[in-house]
């Protein structure tokens, strides 16, 4: 019996999310790119069920009929038509997995995820020099070989610190994007449902509406709420995108195989507080007693790093405590946990650039750290990759040559489209 392929929309449209968590077969590709054509009203030929079943799965016999079945399974997932230069990244993302992978890879397996890999993840042949914009091959090759192992568990971890809206518009969504957010479900569920670990497991961490949303909250929509005496509606509203997205995991693990967690960022943040401590000492602020931190190492790299990228988006606007504290006191909704925010904000906010650069990369350098030792994966969701997260990766990884299973997902400002996947975006739902 040929394996199944557990299919999950994760397009625009949403114009087949009633199959989602279906199994299906590799021949009825091609009847969902059929059902989406005429749903979307796409004039574009797709290959017989014969035609995608019947294709070697690393490509080694009739490449343009393998082409045309990566595409066509491209379609019924995602919506997305792929030019042929993104079609032709699948097979350089198989020539980089390891010989038992390959050989060991159906033709089922291969429809599930690689396909998936290609229009959800950007990919390109840098070396060891870090792109915003894509992904490395090295990764990638490691990504899908954690997805190919027969094994016990497999953790996923997704960090969302989408709490930054705007800064010409500084309020945040009443709600998370229903669609947006849901298409990353999908996507995630795409990838893991049709991995070979025996448990999947998605650890979905954001923060909540505690007094560390003063760090998360970008400084001049935090400003704003509090100038507007509204610190409890910022913080009610970050009440509903934790339930907002409470509601979403639950309702996708009904029909799911695998399990999405939804954590509470504070306890994570306490553990980056302790390394602080540790490093750097009670006030964060001394001479790196850890030598992984010293001068010239990768973590003092991606702190220099760290700096650059804060001082461009840093506004060194005044703001009294005592003043936002009245305000907040007189405002129609006054709360502990508001004045708590208040408080945090202002100890954040004077501190030195050097030590909240240095703490911005001690949490990404900790995120690496968790998922290396879980021997788990990371798939980046939220708004901003910079290269100091990648330093601080890299750091917990060994070196910028050494392949790290983490991937970030497309994003695009284009216009929506269904011409290419350059305009396909599965980040920056909120």
């Amino acid at each position: 019996m040929a394996e199944e392929i557990t299919f999950w929309d994760y397009s625009r449209s949403q114009a087949l999310s009633r199959y989602n968590g279906s199994k299906i077969d590799a021949r009825e590709i091609a009847d969902l790119c059929g059902i989406r054509k005429d749903a979307e009203s796409i004039d574009t030929a797709f290959p017989s069920p014969d035609a995608i079943a019947e294709i070697h799965p690393l490509a080694l016999k009739r490449p343009s009929r393998w082409e045309a079945a990566i595409a066509a399974a491209i379609y019924a997932y995602s919506g997305q038509i792929a030019a042929r230069q993104e079609v032709i990244k699948a097979r350089e993302l198989l020539d980089r997995l390891p010989r038992a992978d390959r050989s060991a890879l159906t033709v089922s397996r291969m429809l599930a995820l690689v396909p998936t890999m290609i229009a959800g993840f950007r990919f390109s042949r840098q070396g060891d020099t870090f792109n915003p914009e894509a992904n490395r091959y090295l990764e990638g090759a490691r990504f899908l070989s954690a997805l190919l192992e027969d094994r016990p568990a497999l953790d996923v971890e997704i960090g969302l610190c989408a709490h930054r809206a705007g800064v010409g518009d500084p309020a945040l969504p009443a709600h998370v994007d229903a669609s947006g957010s849901s298409r990353m479900v999908a996507f995630v569920g795409s990838l893991l449902d049709n991995s070979l670990a025996k448990q999947r497991t998605v650890n979905v961490s954001q923060q909540t509406a505690t007094d560390r949303a003063a760090g998360t909250v970008h400084s001049l929509v935090f400003t704003r709420y509090a100038l507007d005496g509204r610190m409890e509606h910022l913080l009610r509203t970050l009440d509903q995108h934790a339930d907002d997205i409470r509601a979403l995991l639950t309702r996708h693990n009904a029909v799911s195989d695998t399990e999405f967690r939804f954590t509470p960022l504070d306890p994570f943040s306490e553990l980056v507080e302790r390394d602080m401590e540790e490093a750097f000492g009670p006030d964060w602020s001394g001479a790196p007693a850890d030598p992984r931190w010293k001068s010239g190492e990768t973590l003092d790299a991606a702190v220099e790093a760290a700096k650059g990228t804060m001082l461009r988006f840093t506004r060194n606007e005044p703001h009294a405590l005592d003043h936002l504290l009245a305000i907040h006191a007189n405002s129609e909704h006054p709360s502990e946990r508001g004045t708590s925010a208040l408080h945090w904000f202002d100890r954040h906010h004077r501190q030195p650039l050097e030590v909240r650069a240095r703490y911005d990369v001690a949490f990404h350098h900790r995120l690496a750290l968790t998922t290396l030792s879980r021997d788990s994966v990371g798939i980046g969701m939220e708004r901003g990759w910079d290269a100091y997260q990648w330093l601080a990766w890299n750091a917990a990884y060994g070196s910028a040559r050494t392949a790290m299973p983490l991937l970030y997902a497309r994003s695009s400002t284009e216009p929506a489209s269904h011409v290419s996947l350059r305009s396909f975006n599965l980040r920056q739902f909120w």
